[in-house]
């Protein structure tokens, strides 16, 4: 019987975990392995992108207000900006559930993947549930469609403001 220290440090007895190995070897699990390293990877690469994404279009955003003001905007060219923001966070949403959609689709590999590998393996992936992962997930994506919409709600507030500073 193993003991080992709980999140207190108290020492707690614990059964003994059978694993059982991979069901693969060889060439076939180096590939699994690969592939696994892949995707994680990409699932890496596509949450920093969507965050990128929204900090670019916030950005752009704040470069409208700059350019309005600059030029003293009047109701014609604010018009025009307030446009080229929905325009823009139609496209930024629908571009952040794309990277979601891949999101998934790359989850879904590793799930398919995590059958041939050790319950050892298993057991560590178990430590966070699948729900959960999914929740936390499309949290984000919600709370990163919310950013975008209060930055077109302050641009457009803001082109307000400019349009009645310049009229004066």
């Amino acid at each position: 019987m193993a003991t080992d220290k709980d999140d207190d440090g108290a020492e707690e007895d614990r059964e003994p975990i059978e694993v059982t190995p991979s069901i693969v070897e060889g060439d076939v699990h180096a590939e699994l392995r690969m592939l696994y390293a892949e995707s994680t990877h990409t699932m890496r690469f596509i949450k920093g992108h969507q965050w990128k994404t929204v900090g670019a279009t916030l950005l752009t955003f704040f470069s409208f207000i700059i350019i309005a003001v600059m030029a003293k905007a009047g109701p014609d060219l604010t018009n025009t900006l307030k446009g080229m923001t929905i325009v823009l966070a139609c496209a930024v949403i629908f571009t952040l559930i794309i990277y979601q959609f891949w999101t998934y689709n790359e989850h879904a590999k590793i799930e398919h993947m995590q059958r041939y590998f050790s319950s050892a393996f298993a057991n560590v992936r178990a430590i966070k549930s699948t729900r959960e992962g999914h929740i936390h997930r499309y949290m984000l994506l919600a709370f990163m469609v919310v950013l975008i919409s209060m930055g077109v709600t302050v641009v457009h507030f803001a082109f307000e403001r400019i349009i009645v500073i310049s009229a004066i």
